[in-house]
């Protein structure tokens, strides 16, 4: 780790545990915790409405220009949580990133449970299964900075315990070790659609 401002960035697809996971973080680290969903609506950074996806479209550039603001004015870590955090910390902060990841299977039931549409499940349990959040936040920063976490039945504490231990320098930053589609669940998942 550097001597620079500790900056943490949580991502995946919705249900994976990054609301809670961030949250326990700045808890433990004495941060700042920016959702950055939360943000968008408070700032009145929404572009608009997807239907199809049936959420809020954030104004990317203003939410960088936010968080920059929030991080900079800060002497404490800052943990931020969304789908879409990779793109929008700059990659000068040198931030950790931690891409939780969910068994598919396991993710269609949480999805469901909270009353997700049956288009709006299918198009995550696919963005879990085919790694978008992992390959997106590869597009936008440093590879030897991003991690990936399987919360897939483990609670909230030991993700943390995990992700605290990369951060302290106890545990190596793991990526490319989750491969859903190699799982007999995920063909099961893919024939019943």
């Amino acid at each position: 780790m550097s001597a620079a401002k500790l900056v943490i960035l949580l991502t995946g697809v919705p249900g994976v545990g990054k609301s809670t996971v961030a949250g326990m973080l700045a808890e433990r680290l004495g941060g700042d915790h920016i959702d950055l969903s939360d943000l968008a609506e408070q700032m009145g950074f929404i572009t608009g409405w997807d239907e199809k996806r049936e959420t809020a479209i954030a104004d990317i550039d203003e939410l960088r220009r936010q968080v920059t603001l929030i991080s900079d004015a800060s002497e404490r870590p800052v943990i931020v949580e969304g789908h879409f955090a990779a793109e929008v910390v700059i990659p000068a902060t040198e931030p950790l990133i931690f891409v939780l990841r969910r068994a598919p299977w396991k993710l269609k039931e949480e999805l469901k449970a909270r009353g997700y549409g049956e288009e709006k499940v299918s198009e995550n349990v696919e963005a879990e299964l085919l790694d978008v959040c992992l390959v997106d936040s590869l597009e936008v920063q440093d590879p030897e900075r991003i991690c990936e976490v399987d919360t897939t039945d483990r609670p909230p504490e030991d993700v943390v315990e995990e992700i605290l231990s990369v951060v302290h320098g106890d545990a190596k930053c793991r990526r490319g070790h989750i491969d859903w589609l190699g799982r007999a669940e995920s063909e099961r998942l893919l024939e019943d659609g």
